[in-house]
């Protein structure tokens, strides 16, 4: 018998287990954050919201919060394909439509947001 322990489906996930749970963490922040930003600018102007994500720091707080949302969905969806779908071809497809959904969604906003003139 050998000692060497296996890389099982049981052992597989621990990884993504623990990314999903920082993720999580990391999300109630900026949810806060969010909820903060959205009673702010509930009811205002357009160019009032524009000048809002145009400061630095607001900018980089709602590009954080979307990769922080793109990169906990595409996780959570990976296991999900991971744990129930069949045949792996499709699995595998799914997952790549999934991580190409999320790192397109990430970086449109990310292009959105760089194109919002510099606040102060």
């Amino acid at each position: 018998m050998s000692d060497k322990v296996e890389n099982t489906a049981s052992h597989g996930g621990i990884g993504h287990w623990w990314q999903q749970r920082l993720s999580a963490l990391l999300l109630i922040p900026m949810t806060i954050w969010f909820l903060w930003a959205g009673t702010r600018l509930a009811g205002v102007e357009y160019t009032v919201a524009l000048e809002f994500f145009s400061h630095p720091f607001q900018k980089g707080m709602a590009m954080v919060l979307i990769g922080l949302i793109a990169f906990h969905a595409q996780i959570g969806i990976q296991v999900i394909c991971e744990d129930y779908i069949e045949p792996p071809w499709l699995q595998s497809t799914l997952i790549w439509l999934t991580r190409s959904a999320c790192l397109a969604g990430f970086g449109l906003t990310v292009f959105a947001l760089l194109k919002l003139p510099a606040g102060t």
